[in-house]
């Protein structure tokens, strides 16, 4: 007797028995797909919902290796009332649990930095703040937009020692000792090869900074902040920045 005839044999003797009989029939034979079915329907809905509900970015941001656990709605609050942006309708995405520690990756550290490249290729990060290591690293990835295309000479001038110049050195790429492979010459326009000529403002300085210190991010030690290339919202976030400084 093949399966659809033994399906039918039993429908046959379930005749007359009830509710119930029929009940534990089905669910023995098709639980696992009305499981199945119903994990889909509940996945497919939550996308769904994701989807619609999603509020576009007012301003994208990365806060890598801070050194507390405290979420920054401080900051971000406060950013909405400064900036006069309606959370209703807009998001302000800072992210502060991202780790990475350059000297012993694992693989938190590289998923994260991995995530990050991914954000910046499909132009959804605008802001990056770290440690100096993390900041300089990026630097010399020439993931750090020229602030001259954005502040005055002016502006610059105010900040003082507050502003991080990149140089050559910075952009240094030493030789892989595992496969001897020696980086390229950079392109004559990229930043690496402008920094030859004259340092480069990347970057802004944060040393005892109030919004920083009050949620005890980076204690004891100075914070970079930069806006980064391909930003799709460059002038909120030098808004930003001007607010993590005032």
């Amino acid at each position: 007797m093949n399966i659809n005839e033994e399906k039918r044999s039993q429908w046959q003797a379930l005749k007359g028995m009830g509710f119930k009989a029929h009940w534990d029939y089905f669910w023995d034979y098709y639980k696992i797909h009305v499981i199945v079915a119903v994990i889909v329907v509940i996945v497919t809905i939550s996308i769904v919902k994701d989807i619609v509900m999603q509020k576009p970015y007012a301003l994208s941001c990365t806060f890598i290796n801070t050194a507390s656990m405290m979420e920054p709605d401080s900051i971000r609050d406060g950013f909405a009332d400064y900036e006069k942006i309606d959370t209703s309708k807009f998001t302000i995405a800072i992210d502060s649990s991202s780790t990475i520690d350059l000297k012993s990756p694992d693989q938190y550290s590289i998923a994260n930095s991995e995530r990050i490249y991914a954000m910046i290729a499909a132009r959804d990060l605008d802001v990056i703040m770290a440690d100096e290591t993390i900041f300089k690293n990026y630097v010399g990835n020439e993931i750090f937009q020229d602030l001259r295309n954005y502040y005055t000479e002016e502006e610059l001038a105010a900040l003082g020692d507050k502003v991080y110049y990149a140089t050559p050195e910075d952009f240094v790429k030493e030789t892989d000792p595992e496969t001897g492979i020696t980086p390229t010459e950079p392109a004559e326009d990229s930043m690496a090869k402008m920094s030859e000529t004259e340092p480069i403002p990347v970057g802004i300085i944060l040393e005892n900074n109030p919004h920083l210190d009050e949620i005890q991010y980076y204690p004891g030690e100075k914070a970079y902040i930069g806006i980064v290339t391909a930003s799709q919202r460059t002038d909120v976030a030098k808004d930003f920045i001007q607010y993590i400084l005032n």
